[in-house]
Formats: structure tokens, sequence, C-alpha cells
């Protein structure tokens, strides 16, 4: 019987074989060193290899197995070409998005330039969705500030708003 170095050593011998079962299955495809790889690594994992009765053939089944597998992620794979791209938005859109990533961005930055308090009443009012009332107790402070903080706040972003190109979405500021 022989050792498990000798086995390994015959199944890379057998790369052309191997090879050739791949291509029977999937043709020439670029793919074929690849799915030899995967060959090998799938045989060195192995962990009692004396206990097959032929080699060979089971080198072939694995082999062919690969290429099952190959074929069914292929058949199951999305297309990687951009025309899908195109299909699924316009020039239009495209530059709507580009205007909204500016815009968001400048609000982002004018928020992020704020004084501290007016940045805090703002974030808490409108991410949190807190009152008026809800602001000046969680900050600490006078219903009358936040009311200040906000208008301070909104006006800031009014201006960065009208700077921005296509400035024809304005926020309101509703006390609630």
């Amino acid at each position: 019987m022989p050792n498990n170095r000798d086995l390994f050593m015959r199944w890379f011998d057998a790369q052309p074989q191997i090879e050739g079962a791949l291509k029977s299955r999937l043709g020439d495809s670029p793919d074929l060193p690849d799915l030899a790889q995967e060959v090998f690594l799938r045989l060195l994992r192995i962990t009692r290899p004396e206990l097959i009765r032929d080699p060979e053939a089971y080198v072939y089944r694995v082999a062919l197995n690969v290429a099952q597998e190959w074929r069914l992620r292929a058949a199951q794979s999305k297309d990687h070409s951009s025309d899908a791209l195109d299909a699924l938005e316009s020039p239009d859109v495209t530059e709507e998005m580009i205007l909204r990533r500016q815009r968001q961005a400048s609000i982002r930055r004018v928020v992020e330039d704020l004084p501290a308090a007016t940045r805090s009443a703002l974030l808490l009012h409108v991410y949190r969705d807190m009152t008026y009332q809800q602001v000046a107790e969680h900050m600490g402070v006078s219903r009358r500030s936040v009311k200040r903080y906000l208008a301070n706040g909104y006006a800031a972003l009014r201006i960065a708003l009208a700077a921005a190109p296509n400035a024809n979405e304005r926020g309101s500021s509703n006390e609630r």
C-alpha cells in the first residue's frame, strides 16, 4: 500500500487528467486552473487517504464534483457587465443623486460648524423627534433658549441650502 506522500504525488502528477476532466464538463473556461487547484485543495484535506480504493477514480470524481458546483454557481451568478446599470438609472437620476449628495454634505458641514448648544438642540429636535420642552429638559436650559438655538440653526441651514446647487428643497421649523 502506498504511503500518503506517494499518493499525493500521484494526484499531483494527474494534473493533466484533472484539467481534462474539468475541460470535458466546462469547455475552455479561463477558470480551469483555479478549479484544478480547488480539486487539489480538496484532496489535501483528506485525513485518511489510505482508505481510498481507487485513487484515480476518486480524483476524477472530485474533479467532476468541482465542475458541477462551478456550473451551479455560474448559473446563479449575476451578470457583471455595466449594461444592466444603464437600464437601471437614467442620466437625470444620476445628476439628481449627485445634487442630493452635495446638499447633504453642505448640511452636514453646516451642522458640524454650529455652536455646540445649537447643534445639540437641532439634532435632538430633528433626529430624536423631541419637542421644544423635551429638548429644554434634556439640555437643562429654558424652552426660550431652545427656540433661539433652533432658530439660529435653521437660519444657518437655510443659508447653506440657498447657496447649494439646485436649492429648491427648504426645511420648515414647525414648533411642536
